[in-house]
C-alpha cells in the first residue's frame, strides 16, 4: 500500500478500523458521498477493502475519514434474501476448515467453498482439524481426495498444536479467511496461530453434533508473523452467487484436463453422451463424492436460472427466503 491507502480490518455500525501503509490502525468513519468504483457498488466498505482515507489529528485523539473505495481483486459473498452479501474482500488465501469429528466432515459444503475460491482465483487450503480425535488412518481417505484434486491439505489440532506451524507458514504474509461449519474450530485455529488473540469460541452440541454460532461478524486480525486472519460465521449452506451452470465445471480442478475430451464443447457432465468426466468418475480417476457435489451445485444453479428468468417466480422465491 502507498500513503493515503489502507485496508479495512473491521466494519461495524458505520465505524471502521483501517490499517495504514505505516502499519498503524486508525478508527475511521466513511464520507457520506463516498467515491465508489461504480454506481452499483455497495454503499459501505467491508473487511479487506482497500480504501483511500485522510488522517484527522487533534490534540486529544487521532481518527480518519474514508473518502474512496478501490476496486476489489476478489470477494467472498453469501446470499441473503435473494441478494448478494459480501463477507470479505481482497483475500490471498481461503482456509476451508473441516473437523474430522464433532462435527463430522461435510463434503458437500467443503466442495462448495472450494468452488467459490476457484471462481475468484483465491488459493484454497483444506484444513482437516481436530485430528487428535481421529483414529489412525481416518483422515487418509479425505486427504487423498483433495490431494488428487490439486489442493494443499493440512492436518491440524489446536489442542495438541499439531500442524499449526505448517499452517502458519502457509499463511505468512497473506490476507486469509477461515470458513467452515460452526464448531469446526476456526476460532481456535486462529487463536493457536496468534497466541493472545481473544476470539469467541463455541462448543459442539452432544445431541446434534453441530456447532453453535459464536462468530457473528467478520474482522481481519493482525498477527506478528505478517498475516491478516479473518474468522467468519459458521455456515451450513453456501450458494454460488450469479454463476452460470456451464461455468461450474471449470471450478473443479480435476475436471479441467478431462472435460476437453468430452464430445460436446458445452457438456455439463450430467446427461450428455460420451462425457469424459463421467467416464473418469466411473473409472475412479475422479472421486465420486466430488462429482456428486458438482451435480448438487449444478441442479441448484439451473433452478436459480429458471427462477431468475421469471420475475414473478424470483419475487416469490425472495419472499420465501
Amino acid at each position: 500500500m502507498v500513503p493515503g491507502e489502507g485496508r479495512v480490518l473491521t466494519a461495524h455500525s458505520g465505524r471502521y478500523d483501517v490499517l495504514g501503509a505505516d502499519g498503524r490502525i486508525t478508527a475511521c468513519r466513511a464520507r457520506r458521498n463516498l467515491h465508489r468504483p461504480e454506481p452499483t457498488w455497495p454503499q459501505f466498505p467491508v473487511p479487506g477493502d482497500i480504501v483511500e482515507w485522510e488522517l484527522v489529528e487533534r490534540a486529544d485523539h487521532r481518527s480518519g475519514i474514508i473518502v474512496a473505495v478501490r476496486p476489489r481483486r476478489c470477494e467472498i459473498a453469501r446470499v441473503r434474501a435473494g441478494t448478494k452479501h459480501v463477507v470479505v474482500a481482497n483475500l490471498d488465501r481461503l482456509v476451508v476448515v473441516a473437523s474430522v469429528r464433532r462435527p463430522a466432515v461435510d463434503r458437500g459444503l467443503l466442495d462448495r467453498l472450494l468452488a467459490a475460491a476457484e471462481r475468484h482465483r483465491i488459493t484454497a487450503l483444506v484444513c482437516l482439524h481436530k485430528v487428535d480425535l481421529a483414529e489412525p488412518g481416518e483422515c487418509d481417505t479425505v486427504r487423498a481426495v483433495y490431494d488428487t484434486a490439486g489442493y494443499s491439505v493440512l492436518l491440524t489440532s489446536a489442542t495438541t498444536g499439531s500442524g499449526i506451524e505448517a499452517l502458519r507458514d502457509a499463511l505468512r504474509g497473506h490476507a486469509s479467511a477461515f470458513m467452515g461449519v460452526s464448531g469446526a474450530g476456526k476460532s481456535r485455529l486462529i487463536a493457536a496461530l496468534q497466541p493472545g488473540l481473544v476470539l469467541r469460541m463455541g462448543i459442539v452440541s452432544e445431541k446434534s453434533g453441530q456447532g453453535r454460532h459464536t462468530t457473528t461478524r467478520v474482522d481481519l486480525h493482525c498477527t506478528d508473523f505478517g498475516a491478516l486472519l479473518a474468522d467468519t460465521p459458521g455456515v451450513r449452506e453456501f450458494s454460488l452467487w450469479g454463476l452460470q451452470p456451464e461455468e461450474l465445471g471449470d471450478l473443479f480442478p480435476e475436471f479441467r484436463g478431462v472435460q476437453e475430451e468430452c464430445r460436446f464443447a458445452t457438456c455439463t457432465h450430467d446427461h450428455e453422451p460420451r462425457c469424459a468426466v463421467k467416464e473418469a468418475v466411473e473409472a475412479g480417476r475422479i472421486d465420486a463424492g466430488r462429482y456428486q457435489s458438482y451435480l448438487a451445485i449444478l441442479a441448484e444453479l439451473r433452478q436459480d436460472a429458471r427462477v431468475g428468468a421469471r420475475p414473478d417466480a424470483r419475487r416469490q422465491e425472495d419472499e420465501r427466503t
